[in-house]
C-alpha cells in the first residue's frame, strides 16, 4: 500500500507517534503544527488521507475537513 497522509497537530509527541506507525505501514507522511502550515502543504501536494486535531493555535480541524 502506499499513499501520503498530512497529519496536522500541534503536538509534536503525537505527529512523531503517527508518523512513525504510519511509516511501518509504507505510507508516507507530512506533518504540520497548525492550520497555516497545513493549508500550504495541501497547495503543494495531494494528500490520500488527513489525520487533524480538532483544536489548534490558530484555528480548529472543522475548518480543515471543510477546506479540503
Amino acid at each position: 500500500m502506499t499513499g501520503s497522509v498530512l497529519i496536522v497537530d500541534d503536538e509534536p509527541d503525537i505527529r512523531e507517534l503517527l508518523e512513525i506507525t504510519l511509516g511501518r505501514m509504507s505510507l508516507i507522511t507530512e506533518s504540520a503544527s497548525n492550520l497555516s502550515s497545513a493549508y500550504e502543504l495541501l497547495q503543494n501536494k495531494k494528500f490520500s488521507l488527513c489525520l487533524t486535531d480538532m483544536r489548534l493555535p490558530d484555528g480548529d480541524g472543522i475548518s480543515l475537513v471543510e477546506h479540503i
